[in-house]
């Protein structure tokens, strides 16, 4: 199974990087949900980026 993997800046020091679930709307709501720190979002300002990337996770036949 494909996911998206997500990893904002200094994102180590708060337990990303993460996968983001498909049917996540608001990005910047879920990495705060998540345990981001919103001022670390709003020191960027209209420069804050995340990296994202694919990863291939393997079904072991159990619900995650």
């Amino acid at each position: 199974m494909k996911v998206t993997m997500i990893d904002p800046p200094s994102g180590w020091k708060y337990g990303f990087p993460k996968a983001l679930p498909d049917n996540v709307e608001d990005t910047l709501k879920w990495l705060v949900e998540q345990g981001y720190p919103q001022s670390e979002i709003d020191k960027c300002g209209k420069h804050f980026h995340c990296r994202y990337w694919y990863h291939e996770e393997e079904y072991d036949g159990k619900r995650k």
